[in-house]
């Protein structure tokens, strides 16, 4: 069983900045993303009712547009098996916007 709340007087677990890092390259990797590809990863709380309490959000910005996709965990809980497998699908795009004249 997951626990994503920890127990009365447990620390939460550490947010390790090479873990982030990590998924970003694995993102890169299956995506094989050019070098100018921005790859951002955010934790979003919600506290909707049906909404996990956190998500893990992946979003990638590059010459097609904006592609993100969605994890229904914290960061830290997030695999490379999971990245893979999420990549797999299509992601939620936003058409990319023309400059404002």
């Amino acid at each position: 069983m997951h626990r994503f709340i920890p127990a009365s007087g447990e620390a939460p677990p550490e947010l390790n900045p090479e873990h982030t890092a990590a998924i970003k390259r694995w993102t890169r990797d299956i995506l094989r993303l050019p070098e100018d590809a921005v790859v951002t990863v955010n934790e979003i709380p919600c506290a909707d009712a049906g909404c996990p309490l956190v998500e893990t959000a992946v979003a990638v910005f590059d010459s097609t547009g904006t592609h993100l996709w969605k994890f229904t965990r914290p960061r830290v809980a997030v695999t490379k098996l999971m990245v893979h497998q999420t990549l797999a699908t299509p992601p939620a795009t936003q058409p990319r916007l023309s400059p404002i004249r």
